[in-house]
């Protein structure tokens, strides 16, 4: 019965919520020490923590 159960269905899996690209980002040892702190306090990924800070702050970009 091997290779009965199992593979890919239509509709599975995780939705995305937008387009991924990958980056590296530079900050101050202070700045990730911060965004650690908020992911053990909610048990929240790193993405969800900057996706957050981003989505809540983009408005203010217009002022750089």
């Amino acid at each position: 019965m091997a290779g009965s159960r199992g593979g890919s269905r239509k509709g599975a899996g995780r939705k995305p919520i937008g387009t991924t690209r990958k980056i590296s980002l530079t900050l101050p040892q202070e700045c990730w020490e911060e965004i650690d702190r908020y992911c053990r306090k909610g048990d929240y990924s790193v993405s969800e923590v900057l996706r957050s800070i981003i989505e809540d702050n983009l408005h203010n970009a217009d002022l750089l």
